[in-house]
């Protein structure tokens, strides 16, 4: 028979065992947390690293697509006599060649939804800002798409059958000129199959700088976010 005593003790020791077992269970618990915002944390910081890269990325599109609409808006306002054919060359080049070459590094990203631990990011605003980004990224690769077709079936089809273009890529290639000097003869300019061909060249090309401009605002924000997290 336990006397008084014995039971306090005993109750004692089965106390310091739960709160041992607990501390234990708690700290467990405590280092599995830290670990897992470790990984979140690393995880993050390279989905920054990806999203600075691709935000450099379509700054330069932006740029170098509103810089091909502005040429090709100038050739569309040429006429004879030109004036100088330098220039309208260099007009041609930059319109006629323009294309988008859009290739995102966004591996982290790619991985995360691929293996399924894009879930395990605890912020919902950070997952659904990827998400409508990643949509703005396949919806700029389809325009690019676009244009590319529309390159190679109308404006590269147009150069091959109208244009001298041993003279017109003799700079870029290094060919030997004869006879006229390249961008002497540019009759072609007031031709209505060239000019249309150039009129739905220049559309396209206004509608990939909307949806460039569409997309920098979905990254924008992801890297907002990310910024806020990695901050906390």
């Amino acid at each position: 028979i336990f006397s008084g005593t014995n039971w306090k003790h005993a109750a004692a020791e089965v106390a310091l065992i739960v709160v041992g077992v607990t501390i234990a269970l708690w700290a467990d618990a405590w280092v599995g947390e830290r670990r897992d915002l470790q990984r979140e944390n690393t995880r993050l910081t390279a989905l920054y690293s990806d999203t600075e890269g691709t935000l450099a990325e379509i700054s330069a599109l932006r740029l170098e697509a509103s810089e091909a609409a502005v040429a090709l808006r100038e050739i569309l306002s040429l006429q004879p006599p030109y004036e100088s054919s330098g220039k309208t060359s260099e007009l041609l080049s930059h319109g006629l060649l323009y294309g988008l070459g859009f290739h995102p590094e966004m591996s982290v990203y790619d991985d995360l939804k691929n293996s399924g631990e894009l879930a395990l990011l605890t912020n919902p605003g950070l997952r659904q800002a990827l998400s409508s980004m990643d949509a703005g990224l396949e919806r700029l690769l389809l325009a690019q798409a676009d244009l590319t077709m529309v390159q190679q079936l109308n404006i590269d089809t147009y150069m091959v059958n109208h244009m001298d273009l041993a003279s017109f890529f003799a700079d870029l290639t290094g060919l030997e000129q004869e006879g006229n000097q390249p961008g002497t003869d540019f009759s072609f300019i007031t031709d209505r199959e060239f000019r249309n061909r150039i009129v739905l060249k220049l559309d396209l090309i206004t509608h990939v700088e909307s949806v460039i401009a569409e997309t920098e605002s979905k990254v924008l924000e992801v890297k907002r976010l990310l910024e806020t997290e990695l901050s906390d």
